[in-house]
């Protein structure tokens, strides 16, 4: 979606830039959760 020519025109610089700034934040929320999977996976493991 950054590279999008097609998007960025649609919304406009400013709008584009935040929406780009607003997933990465997003991302890294995301990201950086454990899951209950992870928990009960890797936890005993310790």
């Amino acid at each position: 979606a950054e590279k999008s020519t097609l998007v960025r025109e649609t919304l406009g610089d400013h709008v584009f830039d935040k929406f780009i700034e607003n997933k990465k934040i997003e991302w890294d929320n995301y990201r950086t959760q454990v899951t209950d999977y992870e928990i009960k996976r890797y936890l005993p493991i310790l």
